[in-house]
């Protein structure tokens, strides 16, 4: 435990670290290429009244894409009649993307947290918590995914795409089309999940010498992974319990959209559409991806770039990527630690996955 500590205290340093380097990276960049006396000329221009409410429109706008992300996975759990509050899960994913956005590198990250915190709530059943998390992760991504190809090719045919971003955005659908694959084959194929359970079986067997603890890990991890399949062809028998689901993945991405349309409406600036921040905001979700390590400077970066790309003058693109990075950034890390100790997660930094896998079986999850 001691060793993992240490592991993410250092990990801790090395992101803090990285985000004061990128974070200095972006204040150069708009001093050398927005400029600031620009920047403090927009902002003392605004009508006050005008900018505060639209900013409140923006910080409601993130709230309700949070909630409604969670609706996602409470959905997916009221399904299977486990029965979680809304609140808990809404804490649950806010404390996973403080994972993500705060220790990108480490062992432990956002979606494996959200599982060990709904551990619990699901009767100590880790496959209905990791197969629900992962299916609401699959729907969200499904409609993340059509607005990035959609965007994506908007804006290959009537802008000149930085060529920079064609081949990572490329990667990342491959990426993902495959994580996604390869989900499905655990879920769906007759056999895969036994294949997949003796080939971790095997691992154990290797490196876990003690027969009982060997015997009593291979349990967990053949009732998880059996659990999760089973999970899965539930949803698989009955499509219409995803409705809901999808549905509610459809208005997250839309209030995420209307964050950023607030920004900009805030900032007096209303000669952009929701279809190009559209296009904007899965790209720079797609290059977020891709520069986990370095959650600051490269992002803000590219999203002044890529607005600038659709009219948007720089110094109000630069005015806005830096209010919606701190509500969309840094909003989430002010408020995720608070979150972490009330809800009584600080095991989570500390040794991961390691309680729930301590915890005595239960049976199989009846589809």
């Amino acid at each position: 435990m001691q060793k993992v500590g240490n592991r993410l205290r250092l990990v801790g340093r090395k992101t803090l670290a990285f985000m004061a380097v990128g974070l200095v990276a972006f204040i150069l960049y708009l001093w050398f290429f927005v400029g600031f006396n620009s920047l403090f000329k927009l902002l003392s221009e605004l009508n006050v009244y005008q900018y505060s409410l639209f900013f409140g429109l923006a910080v409601v706008a993130l709230f309700a894409a949070v909630i409604f992300d969670s609706l996602i996975w409470h959905s997916l759990l009221k399904s299977l009649s486990v029965k979680i509050k809304l609140r808990k899960l809404v804490f649950y994913n806010w404390i996973g993307n403080f994972i993500e956005l705060v220790i990108p590198s480490a062992t432990i990250g956002g979606e494996v947290a959200r599982i060990a915190l709904a551990h619990k709530e699901t009767n100590n059943d880790t496959g209905i918590a990791a197969a629900t998390v992962i299916g609401s992760r699959i729907i969200s991504t499904f409609v993340y995914s059509g607005g990035l190809f959609i965007g994506f090719v908007l804006l290959l045919f009537t802008h000149q795409l930085p060529v920079y971003l064609v081949t990572p955005v490329i990667l990342v659908a491959i990426g993902t089309a495959s994580v996604i694959g390869f989900i499905f084959l655990i879920a769906f194929k007759d056999g895969a999940a036994d294949k997949i359970a003796g080939f971790f079986n095997s691992i154990v067997k290797h490196v876990v010498k003690n027969p009982q603890k060997q015997q009593s890990i291979c349990e967990r991890i053949n009732h998880g992974i059996h659990s999760f399949s089973d999970v899965f062809r539930t949803f698989k028998d009955h499509p219409r319990q995803l409705i809901k689901p999808t549905l509610y993945a459809i208005v997250s991405w839309i209030f995420n959209l209307i964050v950023y349309l607030m920004i900009f409406y805030a900032l007096n600036f209303t000669a952009i559409s929701l279809v190009d921040l559209a296009t904007v905001y899965c790209i720079i979700t797609t290059v977020e991806t891709i520069t986990a390590g370095i959650p600051v400077g490269a992002v803000e970066v590219t999203m002044i770039n890529l607005f600038a790309l659709y009219g948007v003058p720089l110094v109000i693109a630069g005015a806005a990527t830096t209010i919606a990075r701190l509500l969309t950034f840094w909003s989430q890390v002010i408020v995720g630690y608070p979150l972490i100790e009330w809800v009584g997660a600080k095991s989570l930094l500390k040794g991961g996955l390691k309680n729930v896998f301590h915890l005595p079986p239960t049976a199989p999850h009846q589809p």
